[in-house]
């Protein structure tokens, strides 16, 4: 986060797992001050076949349609709180999936990066 806030794109040399989604995904970020201090709140949200991992502490890297690319979280703490929904179709053929909304907040959260 450190490096970002001084305007150096972060470097992803970590392994990453690609999620598959179904319907169009969300991501936005919100920023604000607080006591005089920068503030930044991400969110993700998108629904998948998929189950991710618990117990263990995630990070997300969004590729955004302008090509960009985005890491939310890292293994300091100040970790993504990751939520979901699961939901059991419908008879009109609606699958049956899990919504994910991932929010993290810290001092810069969305993160340029290069993967």
């Amino acid at each position: 986060m450190l490096q970002s806030l001084c305007g150096i794109t972060v470097a992803v040399i970590a392994s990453a797992v690609s999620v598959e989604f179904s319907g169009k995904p969300l991501f936005k970020t919100e920023g604000s001050k607080v006591n005089g201090s920068r503030q930044e709140k991400s969110i993700l949200e998108f629904s998948t076949l998929q189950v991710l991992p618990e117990g263990e502490n995630l990070a997300f890297i969004v590729s955004g349609a302008n090509g960009r690319q985005y890491l939310i979280g890292s293994r300091e703490p100040r970790f993504p709180v990751i939520n979901y929904s699961d939901t059991a179709g419908s008879p009109s053929g609606d699958a049956a999936i899990r919504i994910y909304k991932i929010t993290h907040l810290a001092q810069k959260s969305a993160l340029p990066c290069i993967l």
